[in-house]
């Protein structure tokens, strides 16, 4: 029995009119469904199927938009596999070509990140360039290096592309990661590592230039905003004191990292001593042996050279004793004929 073709879409969010929204050329040539959550009920489009929605947090277009990223909507819950495609990715590639794919083996498939190195390195971006509350983070990344530490030195996946099936396991990992997204920073990027690997949830690591590749080009933005409301108004709202009790608390943190990080110094330093102790010992000991080694070796080439000098005189000995035994045998053969000459 044939199965039925997997239903499939492709989807994005654009929330607040954050950005002007890009139309898919390759969706005029494909069978999968393009689907655009927004809440703007006046927004056109000739290649995407447009779903009104309400802001899940009104105050917090990012997460609401990351909401619909992460977890979904209704609308989806009839296809078996989805496309996610960041408003600012534009696709090159038939989105049956990318699942196709991405998804042989595979319940969720994403691009790793081609200019990160690991998660750290995706937290000092974030921070370096304001996209988020640094306390957020940087608590973030406190909880992480306590209890994901492996998985902070990973390289970190690019969400602009996200493919999934619709599994219990994968709505379990999003659930997760969208849990994890409200405890912490909104930049998924930071959480995906640590939240969605999970025994049994097949994750395919795509090698995908982010910038290009055959199948996307990124980043285009268009008439993006500037002025959503951000971290700056909460940290213009903070009173003086609990500032001041922040910066403590980060003092006594770094002052705690600092003592950790002497004493993993110190055990580093006694264990690197021990190990050049014991390499020392070695090679002490090899060195005697290679004297003791030379010294034997010395002794038997001596002796091999007596023996030689003696096989030497053995030789001599042999040859003397033939030639007196060739001479008597001469003379005695010798008389022989002559006795034998005299009967005649």
């Amino acid at each position: 029995m044939v199965e039925p073709a997997p239903r499939r879409a492709v989807y994005r969010a654009l929330v607040g009119g954050y950005e002007t929204l890009r139309e898919e050329s390759v969706a005029e040539k494909s069978e999968v469904d393009f689907v655009c959550f927004t809440d703007d009920p006046d927004l056109t489009s000739d290649t995407w199927r447009l779903v009104v929605v309400e802001p899940r947090f009104p105050a917090d277009l990012v997460r609401s938009a990351r909401h619909l990223k992460i977890v979904g909507h209704p609308v989806l819950d009839g296809y078996d596999e989805t496309l996610w495609l960041d408003n600012s990715v534009a696709l090159l590639a038939a989105p049956e070509a990318i699942l196709d794919d991405w998804l042989a083996g595979a319940d969720v498939a994403l691009p790793l990140h081609s200019y990160r190195e690991s998660v750290i390195d995706e937290a000092e971006a974030v921070l370096n360039a304001g996209r988020d509350d640094y306390v957020r983070v940087y608590e973030q990344l406190s909880v992480y290096l306590r209890t994901r530490t492996t998985a902070m030195a990973r390289n970190p996946h690019w969400t602009g592309m996200l493919a999934r099936r619709r599994t219990q396991l994968v709505d379990a990992a999003m659930q997760e990661w969208w849990e994890e997204l409200l405890r912490f920073s909104h930049r998924d990027q930071l959480s995906f590592a640590v939240t969605v690997p999970r025994p049994g949830l097949r994750l395919r690591s795509v090698e995908l230039d982010n910038f290009a590749s055959a199948l996307h080009t990124w980043p285009h933005v268009e008439n993006r905003r500037t002025d959503r409301p951000g971290p700056s108004l909460r940290d213009s709202l903070r009173p003086p004191s609990a500032e001041l009790g922040l910066v403590r608390q980060q003092l006594e943190d770094a002052e705690r990292a600092h003592a950790w990080a002497l004493e993993e110094r110190d055990l580093a330093v006694k264990d690197l001593s021990a190990e050049l102790r014991d390499a020392h010992v070695e090679r002490k000991e090899r060195e005697g042996l290679i004297a003791s080694l030379q010294t034997e070796t010395a002794v038997l080439h001596g002796r091999l050279q007596a023996a030689l000098t003696q096989i030497d005189l053995l030789n001599t000995e042999v040859r003397r004793l033939q030639n007196r035994l060739a001479v008597r045998r001469a003379t005695r053969n010798g008389a022989d004929n002559a006795k034998g000459a005299g009967s005649v």
